[in-house]
């Protein structure tokens, strides 16, 4: 019975030692900056926080700093992404510039390295399509012909009333 009892306790222990093994290495990734009006081309600052447990601003571990990896997927056509972004400012705080080239909806993902266990949100954005782009040179020369035309009035005006 002494031996039994004996087997039970370290059964239990392993399992809990195990459980302990897997705890913590987890972190949250809020999105703080995200702009107002997204253009596809166009490159745009996405700036988010990594909260260890969810709660407290880091940057790791001095040998084993976090590489914060971005994925964006358009949601119509699954073209991927991927980014990595910086640690700027104070502790925890990334940011990451990105450009993407279609319109539509996107899903970023953040997945702050090495914290691989993170099962980070999924923020879905709206990115609109680039304005057509403008001939100004057409502007250019009607302006240019206006003002030449302006200044040979004024000399032919002061060459008459002479």
């Amino acid at each position: 019975m002494r031996r039994l009892l004996i087997f039970v306790c370290l059964v239990g222990l392993q399992f809990g030692l195990i459980s302990i093994s897997k705890a913590g290495g987890w972190a949250t990734t809020p999105i703080s900056n995200l702009p107002d009006t997204i253009v596809a081309g166009q490159i745009f600052q996405l700036k988010f926080s990594v909260l260890q447990h969810g709660t407290k601003p880091t940057n790791g571990l001095p040998a084993n700093p976090i590489r914060p990896e971005l994925t964006l997927r358009h949601v119509a056509s699954q073209q991927v992404k991927t980014f990595y972004a910086q640690q700027v400012g104070d502790v925890g705080h990334f940011q990451s510039s990105l450009q993407l080239p279609i319109a539509g909806e996107w899903e970023i993902s953040i997945l702050p390295l090495p914290f691989g266990n993170s099962e980070g949100e999924v923020y879905r954005i709206t990115v609109q399509e680039a304005p057509p782009a403008t001939d100004n040179w057409w502007y250019m020369g009607l302006a240019a012909g206006g003002l030449a035309l302006a200044v040979g009035m004024g000399w032919l005006i002061k060459r008459i009333s002479y």
